[in-house]
C-alpha cells in the first residue's frame, strides 16, 4: 500500500448500490483503498476489525445491525476511523442522530459524483492533517446518574487514551472513588477503564500500522501512549497474537 493512502470499507445492504459507489470512488482517482464491503452492519463490524480502516462508508438502513448501531460501535471502539452516512431522503433526520457519533458528512442517495468527491477531499485533508493533542475534558458530575457518568468517563478516554491514565486520575477528575469508577464502567462496557483503554489503543494502533507502514513502529507506540518500544510490542502480541511488525507485513 502506497504510504499516502487509506483504506475504506462500505456496508450497504443494496448490492447495486454499493457497487456504483465504488466504481465512484475508484474513478475519482484518490489515495483510497477498498479494504472491504459489506451488505449488513454485523459483516461491516468484522471487516473493521480485521482491516482497521481509516474511512467507513455506510448506510444508515441495514439488515442484521443498521448503520446507526454500526456507527456507534465505531465510534466506541475505533476513535481514529472516519464516518460517512449513506442516507435516503426520508431518512435524513434520522440519521442526523448518528452526529453524536462524530459522524463526518453526509451524502444523499443516489450519490452525485460531485458531492461525494467535495467529501472524500475533505476527509482526506482531515486525515492527512489531523492532530494528536490531547483533550481536556472537565465537568460537574454531581447531579448525573450511573449511566450519565458512564458516558463521561468513556468520553474522557476516548480523547485521552494516549495519555497514561490510572483509577486514581479519573477519580480525582470526575470526584468519585476509584473502587466506584470501576463499578460503573463494568456495569456497561465488562471492561475495566484500563482494559477499555488499552483496547482503544490496539485498535488505533492497527490502523496507524496499515495505513502509515512509513512511520516506523517504534513512533506507532508512542503515537498511542506507549514510551517503551518494548512494552509496546508486547501489550500489542498479547491482545493480537502477532508483533506489531508481523502485523504489518501480514496485512501488506
Amino acid at each position: 500500500m502506497n504510504k499516502s493512502s487509506y483504506t475504506y470499507i462500505v456496508a450497504e445492504d443494496e448490492k447495486m448500490i454499493r457497487k456504483n459507489l465504488i466504481k465512484k470512488i475508484e474513478s475519482l482517482k484518490l489515495p483510497l483503498i477498498l479494504a472491504g464491503e459489506a451488505a449488513n452492519g454485523l459483516d461491516a463490524i468484522k471487516l473493521i476489525e480485521q482491516h482497521c480502516p481509516a474511512l467507513l462508508i455506510t448506510d444508515i438502513r441495514m439488515p442484521q445491525c443498521d448503520g446507526l448501531e454500526l456507527i456507534r460501535y465505531l465510534h466506541q471502539n475505533h476513535p481514529g476511523t472516519k464516518s460517512v452516512i449513506l442516507s435516503g431522503f426520508y431518512d435524513f433526520a434520522y440519521a442526523q442522530n448518528a452526529i453524536r457519533y462524530e459522524v463526518k458528512d453526509y451524502l444523499l442517495k443516489p450519490v452525485k459524483l460531485e458531492d461525494l468527491s467535495e467529501t472524500l477531499h475533505k476527509l482526506l485533508i482531515l486525515l492527512n492533517t489531523e492532530s494528536k493533542e490531547l483533550n481536556t475534558y472537565r465537568a460537574d458530575t454531581s447531579h448525573l446518574d450511573q449511566q450519565s457518568i458512564f458516558t463521561l468517563l468513556e468520553k474522557y478516554l476516548r480523547e485521552n487514551y494516549q495519555s497514561d491514565i490510572s483509577f486514581q486520575d479519573l477519580a480525582d477528575k470526575f470526584g468519585f472513588t476509584p473502587e466506584y469508577i470501576g463499578k460503573i464502567f463494568k456495569k456497561y462496557t465488562s471492561l475495566t477503564p484500563s482494559k477499555y483503554q488499552t483496547r482503544l489503543r490496539m485498535n488505533e494502533a492497527k490502523r496507524l500500522l496499515l495505513c502509515n507502514p512509513e512511520i516506523e513502529i517504534q513512533k506507532v507506540g508512542e503515537l498511542v501512549g506507549y514510551k517503551d518500544n518494548f512494552y509496546f510490542s508486547r501489550v500489542f502480541k498479547n491482545h493480537t497474537g502477532i508483533q506489531p511488525s508481523e502485523f504489518r507485513n501480514k496485512k501488506a
